[in-house]
């Protein structure tokens, strides 16, 4: 077998200039891409050694160790416990910053953890410096969404109360935020979080949060409590649910109006998951005739139709069938 380096190949002459540095780089290959587009009978020749070493050397530059990028930044960090409200957080912020860029990678989100990258996260989110707490909370959605061994990870650091106290109490609308949704990436396919929710009286606190003034903080109560309630074999949850009086919050919120869509849509789904399977105390309670759901529906069912929303129309259809199926419900599609 040859042993030797395969050859380059590269346009023959009156190719754009050689280039000395990265930004040459960048700029020699949209060029000689832009060249090859006006010239599509392109011959091709062996690239010098020169050039080859260049190319090699540039792109090697390019790259970095991620374990130790990420072990500088978990360094730093841990003095952020000795932060002042005074004191300057821009460094301390970029190596966040940094964190977020790589963690997005599942198996570097895991090696974040084996390397001790989850210390970090208790001195950060008690930080005096909001600045410092949301991008902690962020950091702790993107290590979470869709990662089982993170999710746990986290549960084991007892954090998980703190994270709700911080979408309750926080006086920083940002922070709040991230921190709902990082209660949402680590409860969301992770049914082991549920405990948790029930534990901490999580469950209160997203009731509180669709109640907020903050509308992204009632968007994304709103569907977390719908993805929940939608979900199979989770009648107990359900039953903590309705007699924690989500489904009255749900009928009140509808029936005021003048609701931003995504909280209108996700407040019908949350409906339509508690009625899924005949449950029965949830039918119960939509039949309440003070909440007057069916006459709420209705009217929505004729707005969305001016808005030609099918999806929800048919959501509404849906639960005014389980609800009100054995009474006439005036309605044809």
């Amino acid at each position: 077998m040859n042993n030797t380096d395969p050859q380059v190949f590269e346009p023959l002459p009156n190719q754009p200039r050689q280039p000395t540095t990265v930004q040459g780089l960048l700029r020699f290959a949209v060029e000689a891409g832009n060249s090859q587009n006006r010239n599509s009978n392109i011959q091709l020749q062996p690239m010098d050694e020169e050039r080859r070493e260049f190319l090699k050397q540039t792109l090697s530059s390019l790259s970095c160790n991620v374990t130790e990028e990420l072990q500088k930044a978990i360094k730093l960090l841990s003095n952020v416990v000795d932060l002042r409200p005074d004191n300057d957080t821009s460094e301390h912020e970029s190596a966040l910053e940094r964190i977020a860029d790589f963690v997005d990678n599942i198996d570097i989100a895991n090696d974040f953890y084996k390397i001790g990258g989850f210390t970090i996260f208790g001195p950060c989110l008690n930080c005096p410096h909001s600045s410092i707490r949301w991008r902690a909370a962020d950091i702790i959605a993107e290590l979470a969404q869709n990662n089982p061994f993170c999710q746990e990870r986290f549960l084991e650091t007892g954090l998980f109360p703190t994270l709700l106290n911080m979408i309750d109490t926080d006086p920083v609308e940002t922070v709040k935020i991230k921190a709902l949704y990082a209660i949402s990436c680590i409860v969301r396919g992770h049914p082991i979080s549920l405990t948790y929710m029930d534990i901490n009286d999580g469950y209160s606190v997203l009731l509180r949060a669709m109640q907020s003034s903050i509308k992204k903080l009632q968007i994304k109560s709103a569907f977390l409590l719908s993805s929940l309630c939608n979900k199979e074999n989770v009648n107990n949850l359900k039953l903590t649910l309705v007699n924690m009086g989500l489904i009255e919050q749900a009928i009140g919120l509808l029936a005021i109006g003048d609701l931003l869509p995504e909280i209108r849509d996700q407040l019908l789904n949350i409906l339509d998951g508690l009625t899924n399977d005949d449950f029965l105390p949830a039918l119960k309670e939509c039949r309440r005739p003070e909440l007057s759901l069916q006459s709420t529906l209705e009217q929505y069912i004729r707005d969305l139709k001016q808005e030609e929303n099918p999806e929800q129309i048919d959501v509404c259809y849906r639960v005014l069938k389980k609800v009100f199926s054995d009474q006439d419900t005036n309605q044809e599609r």
